[in-house]
């Protein structure tokens, strides 16, 4: 249960570092709060308290809207996710085109709990009140229920808002001059970017994420413990190093054990790392579609 439970962070770790590695906006202190209470601002209350965020991603790609809020100070973070480009209201945790799903998500110190049950059941609403494509902000409410799957504990979110929160409407350019490569069951995996991020958040070891990202967030992440030192390592499933390949938001598979990873350089200080691959990713449950992630390289500056 352990390793499931280190899995399932794992994933969310791999998507706020590739967020991270995109675009993060700070903003404001206690002297500033009335201004951040009318733009860039990200809270919602639960366990008596209220949860407000101190950095902000947001992106709206390919008809996928993102929208993330971490606090620093504990690791929480919050993270929004719905399949649309446009004002109006999203139930959360009911398949839609059965392979959509829109969901919130809460990562607190090693424990995820999504808002979802049975994919049918409608867990929550993210509602977009306000798309401001000019000045590239987002604005809306949500509340949920978030579900964690190894504790079999629920917490309820209420009274979420985000407030004129800055969006990415590309995926930006490479940190400095990144370079990536791989093949997906033969083809060659065409990127738009290429990200890398150091991760630390209570409860878990410190991680950075190299992440390649092609049209509507397809990836392929590769995740190592921040203090990885120059050898050959073994792939996991459940454990770092882990790789993972995502055909989308809704279809994402996982190293399997095995694979093989290369670390030829970890210049700490000058945060690059350098390295080649290969595994075979698969669906963590189930019999789904397997792919043979081949010739990988990278060479990546991590923020």
């Amino acid at each position: 249960m352990k390793r499931i439970k280190h899995f399932l962070f794992s994933i969310v770790l791999i998507f706020i570092s590739s967020a991270i590695s995109c675009n993060i906006e700070p903003y404001g202190d206690d002297e500033s709060e009335q201004v951040n209470l009318e733009a860039g601002t990200f809270q919602v209350d639960f366990d008596g308290q209220t949860f407000k965020a101190d950095n902000t991603v947001a992106t709206v790609l390919n008809d996928v809207i993102n929208i993330s809020g971490i606090k620093t100070n504990t690791g929480e973070a919050i993270i929004l996710t719905v399949f649309g480009n446009s004002i109006g209201t999203y139930k959360l945790g009911v398949t839609q085109n059965q392979v959509e799903l829109n969901s919130a998500s809460l990562a607190e110190n090693g424990n995820v709990w999504p808002s979802v049950t049975d994919f049918v059941t409608s867990q929550g609403e993210i509602i977009i009140t306000e798309l401001d494509e000019e000045n590239k902000t987002i604005t809306g409410t949500f509340f949920f229920t978030g579900h964690n799957p190894i504790t079999m504990s629920s917490k309820v979110f209420e009274n979420g808002s985000f407030t004129k929160i800055p969006y990415e409407a590309s995926l930006g350019t490479n940190n400095g001059n990144n370079t990536f490569f791989a093949k997906v069951d033969g083809d060659e995996f065409v990127e738009d970017s290429i990200g890398g991020a150091l991760l630390t958040l209570p409860g878990t070891p410190s991680t950075i994420t190299i992440t390649a990202t092609k049209n509507s967030l397809q990836t392929i992440s590769i995740s190592v413990n921040a203090n990885i030192t120059s050898g050959d390592y073994t792939f996991s499933t459940f454990d770092s190093p882990m790789g993972q390949y995502n055909v989308s938001l809704t279809e994402g598979t996982v190293s399997d054990d095995g694979g093989e990873l290369i670390i030829t350089e970890h210049d700490v200080v000058n945060k690059k790392i350098v390295g080649t691959f290969k595994f075979t990713a698969k669906p963590l449950f189930g019999s789904g579609k397997s792919y043979e992630i081949t010739e990988g390289s990278f060479s990546v500056t991590y923020l």
